[in-house]
């Protein structure tokens, strides 16, 4: 059976992408799949949040050339069995607005193919409008993502532009979390996400598993 490719996307704003949530998607996708990483414009991502561990594994990706980023403007989302999208409180600012990954998660939707988001990684989603409706594509299925009450606890707070709740909310959507910093996954749809980092681990599976779904079923 070929080897699937998968999209992870990462935010390139200063308000950083998660080392931790980033290594794991990593990690979990690397051996099942083909990985491309991109950003908005091909620039390179800022990683917070990193202890030792995630620091070594960062410089160590770098040295080996393996962190290359290509730009969402040269991606054909045809070429890709899933996309994940890790904890990313930059996703607010640059993700949540980008037209192209608005059409590339459009396209994800259309063809059923597994979609995946963590944290406020999921602020990516708002960025996927239908253009005849003009409603958005996320806007039936159930989802989770950061909490107030994690969002409001962080350093970089008052520096967001949105908080995943209340703007998917604004748009009609379908929006609930577990407690704080407890691991708490929603599955519905083929969109898999996860409410914070310590939920990366259980919402790369789901979307690993529903990516192999598919793949059994020739699609």
């Amino acid at each position: 059976m070929a080897k699937q490719s998968c999209l992870i996307v990462l935010s390139a704003s200063q308000l950083g992408v998660s080392a931790p949530s980033f290594l794991q998607c990593y990690k979990l996708t690397q051996s099942a799949f083909t990985i491309t990483i991109a950003t908005p414009d091909g620039s390179p991502a800022v990683f917070i949040d990193k202890d030792d561990q995630s620091s070594r594994w960062i410089t160590d990706m770098e040295t080996k050339n393996l962190l290359q980023y290509s730009s969402l403007t040269d991606i054909e989302g045809g070429q890709y069995s899933c996309v994940v999208i890790p904890h990313s409180p930059g996703a607010s600012e640059d993700l949540a607005s980008s037209d192209v990954l608005g059409k590339t998660l459009t396209h994800f939707i259309s063809d059923k193919k597994p979609v995946c988001a963590i944290g406020l990684g999921v602020c990516a989603l708002l960025s996927a409008v239908n253009k005849e409706s003009r409603q958005w594509v996320f806007r039936d299925i159930a989802l989770t993502g950061s909490s107030l009450g994690e969002v409001t606890s962080a350093s970089y707070f008052p520096l967001l532009p949105l908080v995943p709740g209340d703007a998917i909310l604004d748009r009609a959507g379908i929006f609930s979390t577990g407690a704080p910093n407890s691991v708490h996954v929603v599955v519905n749809a083929g969109v898999v996400t996860g409410q914070n980092t310590h939920s990366t681990l259980a919402a790369v599976q789901n979307m690993i598993l529903l990516a192999n779904q598919r793949q059994s079923k020739g699609k």
